[in-house]
């Protein structure tokens, strides 16, 4: 394959990866690193293809292989340390996320929107990983970090808010709801927490209320549903 053909194809595999077309991008970004194993962009592609297959050992090796060649490729780092925390791995993948920081906010104060979006949603994957960990100190920290960067993603607040639940802090828990919800009043996931955060008040006609406003909002979250036969059987049996 010569040169002209090599830049083809991979102009092909990238059309097909950026519409979703995983299983033939694959195919022909294989056939490209067996030919020439030096495009930094081809290794992130597969490497996020065997990361939504939950294939992380082969991911985590393709992101490695990109940084190899581009050591500065933000992407991949993000991707490797999104990757890492999935598998537990959550000193890599903070060591990781922090090598990619350093290097975008050494490259200009101000982050390109979709940089600070990655790395709000990098913050937010790891706040995951030690809040399931019980460590809520340090997910709320992240969860925080996550905000300052991207302020105005309602699903953070929100993701927060259960954070802080979990922590029995309620209080702080509702002030990150109503910001939530501020930004998207119809927020289905927001309002299920609003619910349960009256529920556990022992303030049942604020619970239904709230799971009522997320089940006409969403009428297929099966949560809201949930929550709302658990009450009015609960009401009918008092």
């Amino acid at each position: 394959m010569d040169g002209r053909q090599l830049k083809q194809q991979i102009q092909q595999a990238t059309a097909l990866f950026q519409s979703g077309r995983y299983d033939e991008a694959e195919v022909l970004l294989l056939e490209i690193v067996e030919q020439s194993p030096t495009y930094a962009n081809v290794h992130n592609m597969l490497g996020f293809i065997f990361s939504q297959r939950n294939k992380t050992d082969e991911a985590v090796e393709f992101f490695r292989q990109a940084l190899s060649i581009n050591p500065g490729y933000t992407e991949a780092r993000l991707n490797l340390a999104i990757t890492l925390a999935d598998t537990g791995a959550y000193t890599e993948a903070l060591r990781e996320y922090g090598l990619a920081k350093e290097r975008e906010e050494a490259k200009a104060p101000t982050l390109p929107t979709h940089a600070q979006a990655r790395l709000a949603n990098a913050h937010a994957e790891l706040a995951k990983a030690y809040q399931e960990l019980s460590h809520y100190p340090e997910a709320i920290q992240e969860y925080e970090k996550a905000i300052a960067l991207a302020p105005h993603f309602p699903d953070l607040h929100c993701n927060l808010a259960r954070c802080f639940m979990e922590a029995g802090n309620g209080d702080q828990a509702k002030t990150a709801l109503a910001r939530a919800l501020e930004l998207h009043p119809a927020y289905a996931d927001a309002l299920v927490q609003l619910g349960l955060l009256h529920h556990q008040r022992h303030e049942t006609s604020q619970a239904v209320s709230a799971w009522e406003k997320a089940s006409t909002s969403d009428p297929g979250n099966v949560l809201a549903q949930i929550y709302l036969r658990m009450a009015r059987e609960g009401a009918a049996g008092d």
